[in-house]
């Protein structure tokens, strides 16, 4: 009897020791290509560590927004999460570089710029008590508003009332600019679009799909803001528990979903803006002298601001280097 119960003690503590439940959150709607790419990836973790390993997934924001995932992962509540740039920024405002207003255009550009930037962020990440699984983009972020807008001054002839994301950055350069902007969390979005609290946001075709955002907000400007990167992460301390022999499998596994999705995004955000324009979304189109209009105005009132908060201007120029010479390559 002593030696049955000996061998279950063992058994106990040896399950203690090496049975990890990850809790992974995320803004992702249930049923949408992260959430699909989370659960994989889940099962991925469980297989790869032979069961030992369960992933729980909180998603559709039902932990709150992402500076609320960032909160409680560093406090050992969350262990890991799905964050867009707007959360990576809590942590590395530097990356915010990455989609800095009118200056990276296409994916390629993208691609090449983080490859270029990779090692830096990955280190600045490491230093700040986070792991990165694998990169994950949402498409490119476009001006969704109420009215008809095809210039910055239309966005004050049609009385708009722009989306920031609490506490976030972005609202200095647009009442410098002269526009209102309003701070709204992530879960309060839909309710701020129907009570007109906010008329204007800035985002992702899939993402205005998804969250049927779009009705609200039923014209978008032929315009790329700038792409909205993002990434999954995992905390230091959490990783660290996990089985040394088991993290480079992981992590090779974790970058190929994650690169799956990315490439899956460029036709699903084609195929979401086919799908709200069947369902009233007004594509208005922006000549070229309206590109260099929002340029000029990002770069006076915008830039500013992400200057002294958070991508220390020799980033900017150097990235700004990376993309010259990147498109004076001859294209294949």
């Amino acid at each position: 009897m002593r030696i049955n119960r000996a061998v279950l003690a063992i058994t106990m503590m040896t399950t203690l020791v090496w049975s990890q439940t990850v809790k992974l959150g995320s803004l992702a709607p249930v049923n949408s290509p992260w959430h699909e790419t989370m659960l994989t990836l889940g099962e991925d973790w469980s297989k790869i560590s032979d069961g030992e390993i369960k992933m729980k997934l909180y998603a559709g924001g039902i932990l709150g927004d992402e500076a609320d995932m960032v909160r409680k992962m560093r406090i050992g509540q969350l262990h890991a999460a799905a964050l867009t740039i707007e959360g990576l920024m809590y942590i590395i405002p530097e990356m915010d570089v990455l989609r800095m207003p009118m200056m990276i255009q296409t994916d390629a550009e993208l691609n090449h710029v983080r490859d270029e930037l990779s090692e830096y962020l990955i280190d600045l990440l490491e230093k700040r008590g986070f792991i990165l699984l694998s990169w994950s983009d949402a498409g490119w972020a476009r001006l969704f508003t109420n009215a008809p807008v095809i210039y910055p001054e239309d966005l004050n002839k049609t009385n708009q009332i722009i989306f920031i994301w609490a506490g976030g950055s972005g609202k200095r350069g647009w009442m410098d600019a002269g526009y209102n902007a309003v701070e709204v969390a992530a879960p309060d979005i839909f309710m701020s679009l129907q009570t007109g609290l906010i008329t204007t946001l800035t985002t992702t075709p899939i993402i205005a799909l998804s969250y049927q955002w779009f009705p609200a907000v039923p014209f978008v400007t032929d315009l790329k803001a700038g792409p909205l990167p993002g990434a999954i992460i995992i905390t230091k301390k959490k990783w660290n528990k996990i089985s040394k022999e088991l993290h480079a499998p992981l992590l090779k596994k974790s970058g190929e979903r994650g690169l799956a999705l990315s490439k899956e995004v460029v036709g699903l955000e084609i195929e979401a803006m086919k799908v709200m324009q069947e369902n009233g979304l007004t594509l208005t189109p922006a000549p070229e002298d309206a590109r260099a209009a929002w340029l000029e105005m990002v770069e006076t009132h915008m830039y500013p601001e992400i200057f002294e908060k958070e991508v220390p201007e020799e980033l900017y120029l150097q990235v700004k280097g990376i993309l010259e010479a990147f498109r004076s390559k001859p294209k294949e």
